[in-house]
């Protein structure tokens, strides 16, 4: 068993934990950085694929107000492209396909003006909101005793639009309207801007991709201090006592003066506390699963769609076919095609066969795109449910009377340990953007207690 000794600890090398390892780096302080993971990026993952295609498996887009994310694309000089916006999207509803441009697909008037009113009123409820303090509302209590689907219950009438709406609730949280509060949903909207921005390409949270990949990022941000990170270290210990914390990895005891953990909250309660975690915070943690992502990559020989006057867009009704981008290059030779899968479609979906899951995805593309579509070069796809050091994506949700109850603890400290993690952020929680503040928050909160 290995010792070390250092003034600063930081659990996981997410982006989370090199912001903070970013700025102690800067401040000249002697710190360590320990990841469970054989590699750096968290919930990023980038690869490169023998069909000779660069892809993000984990998080990927950055949002034009992410002003955290482009200070690090900037210093890094890393290049982006925006994401593929040009020519018709489709909708595939109850076997009818249809085109249209735009976010909101083209239905028939009564469902359009219901989904744009549900839309509206999301928009507003979630302006009143603190991105601080939102159990402080006059009406937290009301809205945290809801989920969202009751909500939309209530407030949207047509089929079709709830449907949709539907739809952009998996692809914005990765789970059910059914699992999530009303007030954690207002508040991740308002955290993100407003729900158009979370659900939109152009000047929204899927308007710029990275070459190279988000992985490839933080990668070049870290390489200055690379060496003071260590790998396939999961902590399965924390001690405190009045000097300082003790970290225990199976190879590592670690003695240092703070520590800063930036992992999902689902795992800090893997982790055995001693003295315990407060019962609040531990009662936080133990309510705030993951959602379930799923990314599936179709490669072709070209953007035969582009062709076809189409954008690469769907929206479909088809489990477990529900969303798809098109995020090559404007200039690429070869196509791909982003497929999400997500909330329960991504649990159920991940159990079967791979061999059957391809067939299922490349028979649903093929009903809306034609024969071109059903062969493509290469099939990938990935659950974030498996990854046992995240085991989901893209964030930790909150369900009903957890907010209200347990929210304030989301950031507080626990004696010498601090809390990080893009599920602790203000602005931009749940995303890249969130996880750097969040990482440069407990550094700062540090900093100033040496």
């Amino acid at each position: 068993m290995k010792e070390i000794n250092t003034e600063i600890l930081i659990v996981g090398a997410g982006y989370a934990g090199i912001a903070a390892a970013k700025k102690m780096y800067a401040a000249n302080q002697d710190f360590r950085v320990i990841e469970a993971r054989d590699r750096i990026g968290g919930r990023t993952l980038t690869e490169d694929l023998q069909s000779g295609v660069t892809v993000d498996m984990g998080a990927k887009w950055v949002g034009p107000t992410q002003h955290l994310v482009w200070e690090w694309i900037k210093e890094t000089q890393t290049e982006t492209y925006d994401t593929y916006d040009q020519g018709k999207n489709l909708l595939k509803f109850k076997e009818k396909i249809s085109s249209y441009t735009g976010t909101i697909p083209k239905i028939d008037p009564v469902s359009l003006i219901d989904l744009g009113i549900a839309i509206s009123k999301m928009n507003k409820l979630s302006d009143q909101i603190s991105i601080s303090e939102p159990w402080n509302h006059p009406k937290a209590k009301e809205y945290d005793a809801m989920t969202l689907a009751t909500w939309m219950d209530k407030h949207i009438w047509t089929a079709k639009a709830k449907h949709l709406f539907e739809i952009g609730i998996q692809t914005v949280f990765a789970a059910e309207a059914s699992e999530i509060s009303l007030l954690f949903a207002l508040f991740y909207f308002k955290s993100g801007d407003n729900m158009d921005t979370l659900i939109s390409i152009k000047n929204g949270a899927q308007q710029s991709i990275l070459k190279g990949g988000t992985q490839g990022l933080i990668k070049k941000i870290a390489a200055p201090f690379l060496d003071k990170i260590h790998f396939q270290e999961p902590v399965f210990r924390l001690s405190q006592h009045a000097g300082g914390i003790i970290a225990e990895t199976d190879n590592l005891t670690i003695k240092a003066k703070k520590c800063i953990f930036t992992i999902p909250p689902v795992l800090i309660s893997s982790v055995v506390f001693d003295p315990p975690l407060t019962q609040q915070k531990a009662q936080l943690y133990q309510r705030m699963p993951m959602g379930a992502a799923m990314k599936v990559y179709l490669i072709y020989p070209t953007p035969f769609w582009r062709e076809m006057g189409f954008s690469g867009q769907i929206v479909s009704d088809e489990y477990p076919l529900k969303v798809t981008f098109d995020v090559g290059h404007a200039d690429a030779d070869q196509g791909v095609l982003l497929v999400f899968v997500e909330g329960n479609d991504a649990r159920n979906f991940i159990d079967l066969p791979e061999d059957t899951r391809k067939k299922m995805i490349v028979e649903r593309v093929e009903k809306i795109f034609g024969h071109q579509a059903s062969q493509p070069i290469q099939y990938i796809d990935k659950c974030w449910t498996e990854e046992v050091y995240s085991r989901g994506c893209y964030t930790g949700l909150m369900g009903p009377n957890t907010l209200t109850q347990f929210g304030h603890q989301i950031r507080a400290p626990f004696q010498h340990v601090h809390f990080a993690g893009t599920e602790t952020a203000e602005k931009w929680s749940g995303y890249l953007d969130g996880a750097i503040s969040s990482g440069y928050r407990a550094a700062s909160e540090v900093l100033k207690m040496l």
